[in-house]
């Protein structure tokens, strides 16, 4: 009984090592079925122009360039646009909506700008008279600066600048009991609110969506500390992905090289966009065919 089953595993050992060489492919297209062989096969792909056979060296250039491509997709960054006025943020948190940006990918940071108030003396008609008056301030032991810009103000003098109204009024007010007379308190910069968008962890991808985007007013999203930040991997662009999928799909020269490149393969087709993984997953599943 036992030699019986030894040859009937023999026989069919040698059965499938003929059947893989391709003796009977002819008997399949007698049967109306196409032999699964190369490279009749690669030509049945989906869309076989995705699939390139790369040379074993270039092979593992374009899959150490697709992992790199990866890792540096994954890697997140601190990004911030703005301020912008009130009316501007909204204008620009409604880009980011519209562009499928998560809301809870975003912090909408508010904050409010002091204004800027100066008790302030001009405008002069002439260099003599503002030097008078700068003379006559200074005798009081007041401090003084003559102003240049805005042009609505100068030649002027400014006694002092200050955040808020009424801090500007008490001021001007003790000036007026030591002897200042035509003084009087004008607004240089009323106070407002400010906001800045921040996204706190974004990745190649949500950066590579926001530059693109069009933002009310300032150069767009930088990072939040000020450093340069790399370059969006290009990777993250179907075509440049193509060729690195293309080879972690084909066949090998060796089972080696199979093995070798199955975890840079797989890295790259995580980091490839839904068509391409799709296209790799279909070119893939020909191939297990």
């Amino acid at each position: 009984m036992l030699r019986t089953l030894l040859w009937v595993l023999g026989i069919a050992n040698v059965l499938l090592l003929v059947a893989q060489l391709g003796a009977f492919d002819g008997l399949a297209g007698g049967l109306g079925q196409t032999p699964q062989r190369e490279p009749e096969r690669l030509q049945r792909q989906v869309q076989p122009d995705w699939v390139k056979v790369l040379p074993a060296p270039a092979a593992s250039v374009a899959l150490a360039a697709a992992d790199a491509a990866a890792s540096a997709a994954r890697a997140s960054h601190c990004l911030q646009a703005g301020p912008f006025t009130s009316t501007e943020a909204e204008v620009a948190e409604r880009t980011l909506r519209d562009a499928g940006v998560a809301p809870a990918a975003w912090q909408a940071i508010r904050t409010e700008v002091p204004g800027a108030f100066m008790v302030y003396m001009g405008r002069y008609s002439d260099r003599e008279l503002l030097q008078r008056k700068r003379d006559e301030v200074r005798r009081m032991r007041l401090d003084v600066e003559e102003l240049r810009s805005p042009a609505e103000l100068a030649p002027g003098l400014n006694l002092g600048q200050f955040e808020t109204r009424p801090a500007a009024d008490a001021a001007l007010a003790r000036m007026v009991q030591r002897g200042v007379r035509t003084a009087r308190v004008v607004t240089v910069r009323a106070a407002q609110n400010q906001t800045l968008l921040r996204l706190p962890a974004a990745d190649g991808v949500l950066r590579a969506r926001l530059a693109g985007l069009r933002l009310p007013s300032g150069p767009g999203f930088n990072s939040c500390d000020g450093e340069a930040l790399p370059p969006v991997p290009q990777a993250l662009a179907v075509p440049a992905l193509l060729p690195a999928v293309a080879a972690s799909v084909a066949r090998p020269a060796s089972a080696s090289a199979s093995s070798a490149a199955a975890p840079a393969a797989a890295s790259a087709v995580r980091a490839a966009p839904a068509a391409v993984a799709a296209s790799a997953a279909s070119a893939g599943a020909s191939r297990r065919n």
